[in-house]
């Protein structure tokens, strides 16, 4: 048993994405104490604030046939959704560079002149997905791993030299863009799907096979996108930017835990999961989705557990004294943190399954629920941060259970089917 367990293919994927995503999450992680003392409680709160405006424009990136990558037998198949993904990417960020600028004005003051770089940063995404989930489908685990610690480290790099040099505005906003660029100069380098010319006629059966992603895919996703950065737009526009700030380092520190073992599990989850489907072995699939369910809450809980006793001691010794709002933060955010961590990695099975209509069904119910809670407990009730946390765990730990539902009667009822 120990030596099939250790020979498992699918486990020896999973090591590989988790250790080369915990160094892409780790590197940060322990540059972030120097960060906190290159740049203020401004600078966050303006990173925080323009990652949340650039996230949501880039949930149309790619129209989001990149996700549809691992999925076709053929291999010529999955090339030309490479292509197709690249340039519906390219016409996209240059859509948003040409008339973003004329709607500046509907924007906050401080994300003004920042707003040019989100052009730029979709661009980027977009390109780097594609090769991401290219090199998903090639089974390339390693290769995407070391794409993720390079993108680390350019940021670092990059984030701290501008610190100390203050050489460029928005310091925090350029190393991100700029890690992504470095990470995807690798991954093209090494992909067995590199882009190739084709000429738009020989893309339109891809683009019609597998329309239901941009159909059914980019609306709930931008509603979905622009729940998760609920808070940070409530946060700008009721609070004051120390509190937004302070929140910023919050969600840096958040996220690592989400990217370490919620997107690497996902990215290996997806993979098996469809080649499951694919080979029609329904009642394995079902297990394989209660194990992960089960093994990503017990990675979940003590970091929960951690975040929740000790997280203001914790950020106040990690990244100074003054960052100890930030640590009590995360210990109210602690089991939304781990109600995420299970149910976000498995939504992959709405896109195994190709049945996105039903996930979208969840995402509005979301996006509405989140912003007339939020808006009512800030602007009606005038609630003070630390309570407006606590009713966001609240409605998250409800919203997220209720998911987890769907997708587990999703793989069951296919099963059935």
């Amino acid at each position: 048993m120990l030596k099939k367990f250790s020979n498992s293919e699918f486990l020896k994927n999973v090591s590989s994405q988790m250790i080369g995503t915990a160094l892409a999450q780790m590197l940060p992680f322990l540059a972030t104490p120097f960060l906190t003392r290159l740049y203020s409680k401004e600078d966050f709160a303006l990173y925080t604030s323009f990652f949340a405006v650039a996230s949501i424009f880039g949930v149309a990136a790619g129209a989001k046939y990149h996700l549809a990558i691992v999925l076709p037998k053929n291999e010529n198949d999955g090339h030309k959704l490479v292509t197709l993904s690249l340039y519906i990417t390219v016409a996209y960020a240059l859509l948003i560079a040409l008339f973003l600028p004329f709607f500046k004005d509907f924007f906050p003051e401080n994300l003004k002149d920042v707003l040019y770089y989100v052009a730029p940063y979709v661009l980027f995404f977009g390109i780097w997905s594609a090769f991401i989930n290219s090199s998903i489908r090639d089974k390339t685990f390693v290769t995407n791993a070391k794409a993720k610690v390079l993108q680390a480290i350019g940021y670092i790099i990059i984030a701290i030299g501008i610190g100390f040099s203050k050489i460029l505005a928005f310091g925090l906003v350029i190393a991100k863009i700029s890690g992504m660029v470095i990470s995807w100069l690798f991954l093209s380098k090494q992909s067995k799907s590199s882009f190739q010319w084709l000429p738009l006629s020989d893309l339109k059966e891809m683009a019609k096979t597998y329309i239901d992603y941009p159909k059914f895919g980019i609306w709930p996703s931008l509603l979905n996108t622009i729940s998760l950065q609920a808070l940070v737009l409530i946060l700008t526009r009721y609070y004051t930017t120390d509190d937004l700030g302070y929140y910023g380092l919050t969600f840096m520190v958040l996220s690592a835990p989400l990217a370490l073992i919620g997107a690497s599990y996902k990215d290996v989850f997806y993979q098996k999961i469809a080649s499951m489907i694919n080979a029609e072995r329904y009642i394995e699939a079902t297990l394989f989705f209660k194990k992960s369910a089960l093994a990503l809450l017990v990675l979940g809980i003590p970091i929960g557990l951690i975040l929740f006793f000790f997280g203001e001691p914790l950020f106040a010794f990690v990244f100074g004294e003054q960052w100890g709002r930030s640590g009590q933060f995360a210990s109210v955010l602690a089991f939304s943190l781990v109600i995420k961590l299970v149910v976000s990695p498995l939504s992959s099975i709405f896109n195994a399954t190709n049945t996105l209509r039903i996930a979208s069904k969840w995402q509005v119910l979301y996006f509405l629920s989140t912003f007339a809670v939020l808006i009512y407990c800030a602007k009606v009730l005038k609630l003070p941060i630390e309570t407006l946390l606590i009713v966001y765990v609240i409605h998250e730990i409800l919203l997220y259970l209720i998911y987890f539902i769907i997708q587990y009667s999703t793989i069951s009822n296919y099963q059935k089917a």
